[in-house]
């Protein structure tokens, strides 16, 4: 190694080391991070228990890496990286062969965790006197394993649903929604976990079809909310190469008869909602736009619809599928286990709660520890 080289490595080095810790010290801290969709780590004075305990290191050590100059910058470059060296994953995130779809890892519940959380869904089933409904939405590595990358490990091979389906008691129908979604070419976010507005309605035809009703068949267009909508899938990749999705709805405002009417509890409180927040679409979460986000619980009124009350225990994949459940049901209460604890039993008696429905994403239905409500 030539004496000219040496130098020019060394202050290389001295550049790097230097000049970005210069950045870090000089740069304003970010307090959220719209590529990633998450709240960053902020400087921590130390003190004496903090230094000696180790702690201090430690949120320094994660202040450094959020706050780092260029994050945004790095970890698309990252991305890049692997797919220049032939892998197709990057940060638990699959790159789709199409070049634009991107999955998370799926993560399969053992069989005693799956067999125990169903069976909280029996217990619910066995608790009640009306009919109880059972539904697991596939995840889309199932529905669009085409576009997976071979040999990909982490991915929805179907089991996780068809052993809850077999699982369900006698009290519990289970509505199976694979079929459905095969069918919609645009079921799913590609930047996303989510389905679409096309997704949820084929759910919901293959929903009310199990309840015994066909439900509506709706012929209105689509109407495009948004053209730029960024997933958390997306925000996790780094694959900054990746065109936005498109935000869709189809029922109306106010249900096809304007007479849909929506009470949203974010805080506990009752406040006047609506169906869509066309607000949230100026924010990195623009699922949102869809009731308004997650909430404890959210009542849906249309007093035109010939279905009697329906519960659905949710997750937020109801939150796209609930317009289209308004056009069927007087009432429908969307309850959401994380935020609430009010005995499932004495809700549907003090409601008038006609029919049951537990629908849960494959994957939420995997990681959710808050299933054992449902026989409280």
């Amino acid at each position: 190694m030539s004496k000219k080289y040496s130098i020019f490595i060394t202050a290389l080095f001295c550049l790097f080391t230097f000049g970005f810790g210069a950045a870090l010290i000089l740069s304003p801290s970010r307090d959220f991070s719209d590529q990633e969709n998450r709240y960053l780590s902020q400087f921590k004075a130390p003190t004496l228990d903090t230094v000696r305990s180790g702690e201090f290191m430690e949120d320094f050590e994660d202040y450094v890496t959020d706050q780092f100059p260029l994050r945004d910058q790095w970890i698309q470059l990252k991305a890049l990286s692997e797919c220049a060296l032939g892998k197709r994953e990057n940060n638990k995130v699959y790159f789709g062969t199409d070049g634009q779809t991107l999955f998370a890892h799926f993560k399969a519940p053992g069989a005693e965790e799956l067999e125990q959380k169903v069976g909280f869904v029996n217990k619910l089933g066995d608790n009640l006197d009306v009919p109880v409904y059972f539904s697991l939405v596939p995840d889309k590595s199932l529905v669009w394993a085409d576009r997976l990358p071979d040999n990909a490990p982490n991915v929805d091979d179907g089991s996780t649903i068809e052993n809850a389906r077999e699982l369900c008691g006698d009290n519990v129908a289970y509505i199976d929604l694979r079929d459905a979604l095969g069918r919609e070419d645009d079921a799913f976010y590609r930047t996303d976990h989510h389905w679409t507005t096309m997704g949820a309605y084929q759910g919901y035809l293959a929903l009310m079809w199990g309840m015994g009703d066909g439900g509506g068949i709706y012929d209105y267009p689509l109407t495009l909310r948004s053209d730029s909508f960024y997933g958390t899938t997306y925000s996790a990749s780094g694959a900054g190469w990746v065109e936005p999705d498109s935000i869709y709805s189809i029922i109306p405002e106010g249900g096809t008869k304007g007479g849909v009417t929506v009470t949203g509890y974010p805080e506990g409180e009752p406040i006047e909602s609506s169906l869509y927040h066309s607000d949230k679409l100026d924010v990195k979460d623009k699922y949102a736009f869809f009731l308004g986000g997650n909430q404890p619980l959210c009542v849906i009124e249309n007093p035109d619809a010939q279905g009697g009350r329906l519960l659905v225990i949710r997750d937020s994949y109801s939150d796209s599928l609930a317009p289209f459940l308004a056009e069927e049901f007087q009432e429908v209460h969307l309850f959401d286990l994380r935020y609430n604890n009010v005995s499932l039993k004495k809700y549907v008696a003090d409601h008038g709660i006609d029919q049951v429905l537990v629908l849960y994403s494959a994957a939420n239905f995997s990681t959710d520890k808050n299933l054992f409500k449902l026989g409280m």
